[in-house]
C-alpha cells in the first residue's frame, strides 16, 4: 500500500466544507498516483527481463556446487569426511545447512532430535505442505554428495523458485535481485514481509540427522522421528559404542530427548502432499546409459542375516583333513551358494548362472559384507566364523523366498559337514513403491527442464546462440571458469543426431530406476507418499571419497527439481498434482 504524503493528507483535511478544493485534491492525488506508478514502473523490470541465464546460472549452478564443496569440508576427521550423529562436525554441518535455508528465504528451526528445518509458506493457509529432504550425517571416510545433495540442491530450488514469483509478482527490482544473488543475502532483507505469501502452497525442506545409522546401528533416526515410528519402534533406546542410548545423547546435548517430546515431531498425514528426494544414483546405471537423471520407481526391500558358524579349534599341522569341523571352509561354501542363489556374479561359470536373468528382473542382489574368524591365527584352525548376508530386491516375494532357500542350503552345509550354525534374522524392511503420480511429474520436469538448464550452463559465458541439444542424452562442459570458453556438447553419434535434426526425447525416453540402497524416503514413506530422482555419479562409487557429481549433473538435479516446483508451488492446489 501506498504512503500518502503528508502535506497532500493535511491540505485535503475538511474538503467537505469547499467544493474548490475537493476538485483541487482530487486532481493532486491523481497527480500523484501517477507519477508514483511512473516511479516504480521504472524501477520493476519485467520478470523475462529479470531472469537472465546469468541469473540461472547463479542459482542453478554456482549455489549448489559451492555449498557442496563448502559442506564437504565439515568433518570430525583430518583428511577424511565423516559426521556422526552429534559430533562437532555434525552440529557445525547443521548450522551452515540453517544458514542456507535463512537465506534463502526459510523459516528454519531444529528439531528435538537434530533435523534441520525450512519451510516457505504459501498463500494458501490451508494446504498441505510439500516435503523436501535428504540426510546430512555421512559414514566413514565419505564422499561430499551423499545426502548433502539432495539438501543442498533442494534449498537452490527453493530459493529459484521464491525468487522467480518475487519477479512475476513486481515484488523485487532488478537492484534488489542482484543484492539477493550476493554470498551471504538473506531474502527475508530483500523482499520483506510479502516473502512468505509469494508461493501459492507451502514447501518445507527437511535435512535429516541421521540416516546412516553409523552411531547406533539403527538407520533413519531423523525421519523416523518425522514419520512417527521412531518412539514406535523402540529406538530411543537404541546404544552406541558407549552404552550411551539416543535419548541420553540427545539430553547430553540441550535436546529434550523423551518420548513425549519426540512423539510430538511426528507430523499430521493430512497436513502433507507427498516427499521428493534427490539423491546420487549409488551405482552405474545412469552413467552407463550416458543419461543425468531418472526418478526412482521403487527402493528394494531388505534383509539382512547374521551368521555364526561353530566347529572345533584346533592345530593346524596336527588334525588330518578327514577329520576337521573347519567353519572357515563351512563359511566358504555358503557363502559360494549365496552368490549362485543371486544370480552367480559376473565371474561365475556357465552352470552357476540360471538365476542371472531372473535376479536382473528383480533387482536381486546379495552380498557377504562382513566375515570374522576366532582366533584368527595362521596356524589356528578357527573355532568360529561369522558372517553378515544383505539380501535386496524389488519384489518382496522373490526376496523372502530367496532368503528362505539360503538359510535352508547353509543348514544343509553345515549338516552335511557336522558343524553347528545359527542364522538370525537383524533387519528387515519391505519394498517401497513411489507415487505413481509424483514418478510422472518427475520425468516431466526433468524433460522441460532442458532449456532452463543450457540457460543455466549458457550464463557462465555469455553465449547468445542456444543450441537444442537433448540434456538427457548428450554431456555438457561449460569449459572453464565463467568466462572460459563457450560450452561444447560431446560429440557422440547420438548428440550430433539430434544436434542436426533439432529434435527433443520423449518423456518415455527417461528410465525409471529402482533404488537398491536404503534412503529417507523409506521412512518417510510411512507418513506420505514419495518419489525420488537419482542422479548419475562417476564410476558407481559411493560411500567413499572417490564419490563424485559431476557440476553439470548437480546443475541438471537443480534445475529438474526447480521445474517441479514452478508446478507444484506457484499454481493453485486445483491445478497443482496430488
Amino acid at each position: 500500500m501506498r504512503v500518502l504524503p503528508c502535506r497532500l493528507v493535511n491540505s485535503c483535511a475538511g474538503t467537505r466544507q469547499l467544493g474548490w478544493r475537493t476538485t483541487l485534491c482530487s486532481l493532486l492525488f491523481v497527480h500523484w498516483l501517477l507519477l508514483s506508478g511512473l516511479r516504480e514502473g521504472a524501477n520493476a523490470q519485467p520478470a523475462t527481463e529479470l531472469w537472465t541465464d546469468q541469473v540461472l546460472h547463479q542459482l542453478l549452478f554456482q549455489d549448489p556446487n559451492q555449498h557442496i564443496q563448502l559442506l564437504g569440508q565439515v568433518s570430525d576427521a583430518e583428511g577424511s569426511l565423516v559426521r556422526t550423529f552429534m559430533s562437532p562436525a555434525h552440529m557445525r554441518s547443521a548450522a551452515l545447512i540453517r544458514k542456507w535455508m535463512r537465506e534463502a528465504g526459510m523459516l528454519t528451526w531444529m528439531d528435538n532430535v537434530g533435523n534441520v528445518h525450512g519451510r516457505v509458506e504459501g498463500r494458501n493457509g490451508s494446504a498441505p505442505v510439500l516435503l523436501l529432504g535428504s540426510h546430512y550425517d555421512t559414514v566413514v571416510d565419505a564422499g561430499k554428495y551423499d545426502g548433502a545433495l539432495g539438501i543442498l540442491v533442494g534449498i537452490a530450488a527453493i530459493k529459484a523458485a521464491v525468487l522467480q514469483a518475487a519477479a512475476e509478482q513486481d515484488h523485487i527490482t532488478k537492484e534488489q535481485l542482484a543484492v539477493a544473488l550476493e554470498d551471504g543475502a538473506d531474502l527475508h532483507n530483500v523482499i520483506g514481509d510479502k516473502l512468505h505469501g509469494l508461493l501459492e502452497n507451502p514447501v518445507e525442506l527437511i535435512a535429516f540427522s541421521d540416516e546412516e545409522g553409523l552411531r547406533f546401528q539403527t538407520t533413519f533416526l531423523g525421519s523416523r522421528a518425522v514419520s512417527g515410528a521412531l518412539v514406535k519402534h523402540g529406538l530411543l533406546k537404541s546404544t552406541d559404542h558407549n552404552g550411551m542410548t539416543v535419548a541420553e545423547v540427545l539430553q547430553m546435548h540441550g535436546f529434550d530427548g523423551s518420548e513425549q517430546a519426540i512423539s510430538q515431531l511426528a507430523m499430521d498425514p493430512a497436513g502433507v502432499r507427498g516427499y521428493v528426494e534427490v539423491h546420487l544414483e549409488q551405482g552405474p546405471v545412469l552413467e552407463a546409459k550416458g543419461l543425468p537423471l531418472a526418478p526412482v520407481s521403487a527402493i528394494a526391500g531388505q534383509t539382512r542375516l547374521s551368521v555364526s558358524v561353530l566347529g572345533s579349534q584346533g592345530h593346524a599341522g596336527t588334525v588330518p583333513m578327514s577329520i576337521r569341523r573347519d567353519p572357515v571352509s563351512a563359511a566358504a561354501e555358503s557363502i559360494a551358494m549365496v552368490e549362485r542363489r543371486c544370480g552367480g556374479g559376473r565371474y561365475a561359470p556357465d552352470n552357476a548362472t540360471a538365476n542371472a536373468g531372473f535376479s536382473e528382473a528383480n533387482n536381486l542382489v546379495c552380498t557377504v559384507g562382513s566375515v570374522t574368524l576366532w582366533p584368527g591365527a595362521s596356524n589356528v584352525i578357527a573355532g568360529s566364523t561369522n558372517f553378515t548376508i544383505d539380501i535386496r530386491c524389488r519384489s518382496d516375494a522373490v526376496r523372502q523366498q530367496v532368503v528362505q532357500d539360503v538359510v535352508l542350503d547353509i543348514e544343509n552345509i553345515c549338516q552335511r559337514r557336522g558343524i553347528a550354525c545359527r542364522v538370525e534374522k537383524k533387519h528387515e524392511a519391505a519394498a517401497t513403491h513411489c507415487d505413481a503420480g509424483i514418478i510422472a511429474d518427475l520425468v516431466s520436469a526433468a524433460r522441460d527442464s532442458e532449456q532452463v538448464y543450457i540457460r543455466a550452463l549458457r550464463g557462465a559465458t555469455g553465449v547468445s546462440t542456444e543450441p537444442h541439444i537433448p540434456v538427457s542424452t548428450c554431456t555438457w562442459d561449460t569449459g572453464q571458469a565463467a568466462g572460459g570458453p563457450a560450452m561444447a556438447i560431446s560429440r557422440s553419434p547420438e548428440c550430433q543426431a539430434a544436434a542436426d535434426s533439432n529434435t527433443m526425447l520423449e518423456p518415455h525416453d527417461i528410465p525409471v530406476l529402482v533404488s537398491g540402497a536404503g534412503h529417507d524416503a523409506l521412512a518417510i514413506a510411512e507418513l506420505t507418499k514419495i518419489g525420488m530422482l537419482f542422479v548419475r555419479c562417476r564410476g558407481g562409487f559411493s560411500h567413499s571419497a572417490l564419490e563424485h557429481v559431476s557440476e553439470q549433473d548437480v546443475a541438471a538435479a537443480t534445475a529438474s527439481l526447480y521445474v517441479y516446483l514452478q508446478r507444484q508451488l506457484l499454481q493453485p492446489m486445483a491445478q497443482a498434482a496430488y
